[in-house]
């Protein structure tokens, strides 16, 4: 039986509002950034931004360069940063802005990488930071984050500050700085706070030199806000590492569609409930933090995939977002210095959180590791790339009898954004923790002004997400539907190129309007002719299909169409004066016209690209050809790396309860302190003595079962982990000294069976298994290298 989903596009694409907000100002004199009701605009044009944030202060400034481009290469546009007080003033009076602190440089290798740049400056800006980000010896001077004099001169000094490392660097300027975020999860109201604290905080900055186009503040826990003068942002987290229970959260709503703009609780410290929702006919639907992956604290320790962040992200664009903000986009480190830098409970703050590492599982990790969900989420980014200027404008509509309910299992989750006869359909049969039912024969029904399109009847598997197009143009061929999710386009001297991925678990096919063209070479697809369709089957198995068209204008296009393996590993570049497709398994990125791969150097390092006819190569296929672009090393460069125990404790240390939250049902446990760390099992690692001389990165693939782990260099903490069952990955050429290793020492806490704190299901079993519950297992050693492919022929 035919499962039928119905949706309706409305005709035209509203009108926006112009005249609402003071922002747009601030304008070089050769460009224009603006925002309106909907969208924002880029030179007159809507712009559908990616924004991924990175911590300068949280990562070695010799390593910004290479990391900005894999930003870049990961299909982010804009890079985001709070500009911690306590990272820059840990003292009154003595500001540091060198070495990694160097926010003027960061922002200079932003503009080099091609990125835009937005600040968040705070003054609080939580991000797990001890006391907000507020430093020491602020907490004493009075009342806080208001318009209390004491603390606006305060604020003003560090603001200056900041301006002052900017100079010359903001948009207005022709520089990269687009925007400013005001304050953090502000939960304030009343007379000098609220709106009027929001409000004195703008003038400071705007005095400060911080004079840009767009200006923003969280919309939760209240949207008190000054109506004219910010846009209030969202976030949509798939889990939280704040919550106290130690089971599975409910199904959460950044798995539904939903268009009513309602804010969510987003952890915020002082617990107050988030209320109100945005107001749709003044301000467009910006996040700032949606969950590029999930921190952990010692008594919450999610596990995010790849599958929970991309359906979060495509649920939110379907519903309308028009500018997407990731938190985190990229892991770090918190900095050392004469006090620790982390939130914990005894400092008045509701979590206890690793002291220095910061990798939230993020698509970057901690040490510029890409993870599964670099290349997933990219696939979206590149869409948005190259699809975002129709996109942008385009309202969000819902399926026809569509639930809100987070924990409803029917119907299949559909939305739609378009306009006359065109737009995109998003589906998404992912929850968190929380599978849904397989629905089989689904046909999607829209109806436009064309008259109704429906998809072809597909089978849609749990777990499934994706976007369908609707009514696209390739030149002036139409494609009224298909079942392949787009995932870029260029034109090149009037020829199209349009790419799209093929879901591993639904058929594909390519309806095209047959009086609009004409297949020239259908890449070994099927063709069938129904009524006014021509219907493009390609077949299975292959991992791409090139797809050779003429238009009714007499043009030839290409579609490229990629399983989802291969379109993940898919980076745009230009190279040898083409625009081209870049795959590559490992991080590929571009420095000025040539081609980065960060790939191991035990393996032989290669790109692949298409068009790639014009290059030297295997031929691959569909126009594909693969570049070798470095020899595997002559001696294998991964190990194992030999350990010798100096002192083992298998007996866990007693359950410490911190104080009761009140948003929360009961206390969490409060993570072992440093007697407990001095106490446990402690393990001297021994990599091999020559690779302290080799360049480049040296991951190490950390194994251990317990409750928690410090790694130490020569005494020195330098890095630490909650155990969430995944391997703990820790770059280890940052402690090489003068070509020799460090004493490198681990500790580990041994862990509780009955210790009230959230495991995924496969770390809780792993660690109900284990002989020894507080031990090393394996530490493998393997050594990165960046090759480059130089675009001189």
């Amino acid at each position: 039986m035919t499962s039928l989903i119905s949706l309706s596009l409305p005709a035209d694409l509203a009108p926006v509002e112009r005249d609402f907000l003071n922002l747009g100002h601030y304008q070089p004199a050769t460009r224009r950034l603006t925002v309106n009701s909907r969208y924002v605009e880029l030179d007159g044009k809507p712009w559908l931004p990616v924004m991924g944030e990175f911590h300068y202060s949280r990562y070695p400034a010799d390593e910004w360069e290479a990391e900005l481009r894999k930003m870049r290469a990961g299909g982010v546009s804009i890079v985001a940063s709070y500009v911690f007080w306590n990272h820059h003033e840990a003292e009154r009076g003595q500001f540091d802005w060198a070495g990694s602190r160097d926010l003027r440089r960061f922002v200079q290798l932003a503009a080099a990488a091609g990125l835009y740049v937005y600040l968040r400056p705070g003054p609080w800006v939580h991000a797990e930071s001890r006391y907000g980000g507020f430093p020491d010896w602020l907490i004493g001077i009075g009342e806080l984050r208001c318009n209390a004099p004491a603390y606006l001169a305060e604020v003003t000094r560090f603001y200056q500050q900041i301006g002052a490392q900017v100079a010359g660097l903001m948009w207005a300027d022709g520089g990269p700085v687009v925007g400013v975020q005001l304050e953090n999860e502000y939960d304030r109201t009343g007379p000098g706070c609220g709106a009027e604290h929001i409000a004195e905080l703008k003038r400071i900055a705007i005095e400060a030199g911080l004079r840009v186009p767009l200006y923003t503040v969280t919309g939760w826990p209240t949207l008190d806000i000054p109506p004219h003068d910010v846009v209030p942002v969202s976030g949509a987290y798939p889990d939280g590492f704040w919550q106290g229970s130690s089971e599975p959260l409910p199904p959460s709503g950044v798995f539904v569609f939903n268009t009513e703009r309602a804010i969510g609780e987003m952890g915020n410290v002082g617990g107050t409930p988030a209320e109100g929702r945005v107001d749709k006919t003044h301000y467009p639907f910006f996040l700032a933090e949606a969950g590029g992956g999930m921190h952990v604290s010692y008594h919450r320790r999610p596990t995010l995939m790849a599958d929970d962040l991309a359906a979060t992200t495509l649920v939110q664009i379907g519903s309308g977002a028009s500018l997407y903000g990731y938190y985190m986009y990229h892991g770090g480190t918190n900095p050392l210095g004469p006090r620790r830098y982390n939130e914990t409970q005894d400092t008045g703050y509701p979590n206890d959180v690793a002291v220095l590492g910061y990798d939230f599982r993020a698509p970057l990790g901690q040490y510029g590791q890409t993870r599964e969900s670099y290349g997933r989420l990219r696939c979206l980014h590149l869409f948005l790339q190259a699809f975002g200027e129709e996109l942008a404008p385009m309202e969000a509509v819902m399926a026809e009898g569509a639930s809100l309910d987070a924990a409803a299992r029917e119907p299949l989750r559909v939305a739609a954004r378009g306009a006359g006869e065109q737009g995109f359909v998003f589906i998404n049969n992912h929850v968190r923790h929380h599978p849904l039912p397989d629905f089989p024969a689904v046909q999607i029904s829209v109806k436009t002004t064309a008259g109704e399109q429906r998809f072809p009847q597909v089978d849609v598997p749990t777990g499934a997400y994706t976007i369908w197009p609707l009514g696209a143009r390739i030149g002036a061929a139409v494609l009224r539907n298909a079942t392949v999710q787009p995932l870029t386009r260029w034109v090149e001297d009037g020829r199209t190129t349009w790419v799209a991925f093929v879901h591993p678990s639904i058929a594909p096919s390519l309806a095209f309007d047959a009086t609009t063209v004409t297949v020239v070479d259908a890449g070994g697809a099927t063709l069938e002719t129904v009524g006014n369709d021509l219907i493009v089957r390609p077949a299975g198995g292959a991992p791409a299909t090139r797809l050779q068209l003429i238009d009714a204008s007499g043009v030839q296009h290409e579609v490229l169409l990629l399983d989802r393996q291969l379109a993940e590993q898919a980076a745009r570049v230009q190279f040898r004066g083409r625009e081209r497709l870049a795959f590559s398994e490992h991080a590929t990125y571009q420095r000025g016209a040539d081609i980065v791969v960060a790939s191991p150097a035990a393996q032989a390092a290669t790109i692949s690209f298409f068009p790639g006819d014009d290059l030297v190569g295997d031929a691959l296929g569909a126009g594909i050809v693969r570049v070798t672009v470095a020899e595997a090393a002559a001696a294998p460069l991964a190990a194992e790396v030999g350990f010798t125990v100096q002192q083992d404790q298998p007996m866990p240390p007693a359950v410490r309860l911190g104080p009761h939250i009140s948003w929360r049902s009961g206390p969490v446990p409060l993570a072992p302190d440093d007697a407990e760390f001095a106490d446990a099992t402690t393990v001297r690692l021994q990599p091999p003595a020559e690779w302290a001389g080799i360049k480049g990165r040296l991951l190490a693939e950390i194994n251990y079962v317990g409750d928690a782990a410090r790694l130490y260099a020569d005494g020195v903490l330098v890095d630490d982990n909650f155990f969430d069952g995944e391997p703990w990955y820790v770059g280890l050429d940052r402690f090489i000294r003068d070509g020799q290793w460090p004493t490198l020492e681990l500790r580990i806490v041994a862990a509780r069976p009955d210790l009230p704190i959230f495991l995924e299901a496969a770390a809780r079993e792993r660690l109900n298994n284990a002989a020894h519950r507080g031990c090393l297992v394996t530490v493998k050693l393997s050594a990165w290298r960046e090759a480059l492919l130089a675009s001189a022929i």
